[in-house]
């Protein structure tokens, strides 16, 4: 059986995928660790250490569990955050300091990746800042909340590269190299997963060096600011934007089922990479679909629904930044709610900061509770809703 689980990592994401290898022991994989930590109830709750490691630990007791694969999707504050706690422990653990987990190996594409190497003869100060500080300049004046974190992750990026350097665990094996989706270079087998890579795209990484480098070749630190700042503006650069083409895209096949994992990337931008691929022509039937972006309305589209049809959609948000949003929830259950599909939410408490009118019949809802009750008197039909309950530390789906 194939079990994938959302754990509730707040407004970000922490997957678990289990399933039995060749010798029928379970093969377990993290993606991604949630954000930094955050009041909950009166309470400070840190995704990695209060939600990952005690579900680890639940699942099997025993010390130094093996992962066989880890994984950040990108660089992102509520994705890498907790990943990056677990590493530094992992490189600090010795007698007394047990380490918690053991990788066997680890895909991460860091910032001075993606943008390659600092081009030769910048003016002044940028030929000699490191990456890290190139990308913080861009800062100042920036008013996009997902623009602005990702700049803002750049160093804990760096410092998720140092740690897998430490474990030996960098260059992606097997893909020794960038994680990126290339036709003929894009498919790979983990441990007996076969994993299509998707996104990010080498043609668009190759896009986002150029303007990168053209950026930091302004004459003055005022107009490379402007120039750096159009790179992390997702609306304005769909095809060359730091946060669009960031994310690692795959699809998982394992014991006869499908898993699209997303992280943040767009669904047009994966649409898209799928038919540059050259793979075969779509709709095409997944078992679980991971929302992009936590059910962002910018990141789901019609398009990106049309051509991925799921029997599971996994929303992972807690309400932060309105995700996921009260439209795209309608849209699956009003687009795929006459199959025998299942939503599954790892919050609850979803509430949004404007009052959302139902498209089909303007029935007004507040939260998602009100929202999936106004959708099935809207949308009758076999589609289903699991939401996680509060002493779960996950929403579990099965995939026998």
């Amino acid at each position: 059986m194939v079990i994938f689980e959302a754990l509730n990592a707040l407004y970000g994401d922490c997957l678990l995928l289990r399933y039995p290898g060749s010798d029928n022991k379970e093969r377990i994989w993290i993606i991604d660790g949630g954000p930094r930590s955050e009041t909950v109830d009166g309470k400070s709750l840190a995704v990695w250490k209060d939600v990952l490691l005690p579900r680890l630990k639940e699942i099997n007791p025993v010390s130094a569990l093996p992962i066989a694969l880890g994984m950040v999707s990108h660089i992102d504050d509520d994705h890498i955050n907790g990943i990056q706690k677990l590493t530094s422990t992992l490189v600090s653990a010795g007698p007394g300091n047990p380490p918690a987990v053991k990788f066997a190996r680890f895909w991460f594409n860091s910032f001075d990746d993606l943008v390659g190497p600092k081009p030769a003869g910048l003016p002044g100060d940028a030929a000699t800042a490191s990456m890290a500080s190139l990308a913080a300049e861009a800062l100042p004046g920036i008013d996009d909340p997902h623009a602005t974190l990702v700049m803002e992750s750049v160093a804990q990026g760096n410092a998720l590269a140092s740690d897998l350097r430490a474990l030996q665990l960098n260059g992606n094996k097997p893909v020794n190299g960038m994680v990126v989706a290339k036709k003929g270079q894009n498919k790979f087998d983990i441990e007996g997963v076969d994993l299509t890579v998707l996104g990010p795209m080498q043609n668009r990484i190759d896009k986002l060096r150029a303007e990168w480098a053209k950026a930091l070749q302004k004459p003055t630190k005022a107009a490379r600011q402007a120039a750096l700042q159009e790179l992390f503006l997702p609306d304005k650069l769909l095809d060359k934007s730091v946060p669009n083409l960031s994310s690692i895209v795959v699809l998982a096949e394992v014991g006869g089922r499908k898993l699209l994992l997303t992280g943040d990337a767009n669904g047009k931008d994966i649409v898209s990479a799928w038919q540059e691929l050259g793979l075969q022509g779509g709709p095409i039937k997944i078992d679980l679909l991971k929302m992009p972006h936590h059910g962002s309305v910018r990141n789901c589209t019609k398009e990106f629904f049309d051509f991925f049809v799921a029997d599971h959609y996994a929303f992972s948000a807690n309400g932060k930044y309105d995700n996921p949003d009260a439209p795209v929830v309608e849209a699956v259950v009003k687009m795929h709610g006459q199959r025998n599909i299942q939503l599954h939410f790892t919050n609850a408490d979803v509430t949004w900061s404007k009052p959302y009118p139902l498209e089909k019949n303007g029935a007004t809802v507040h939260n998602l509770t009100e929202m999936l009750t106004a959708l099935r008197t809207a949308y009758p039909g076999p589609w289903s809703a699991n939401v996680r309950k509060p002493a779960d530390k996950s929403i579990v789906v099965k995939l026998p």
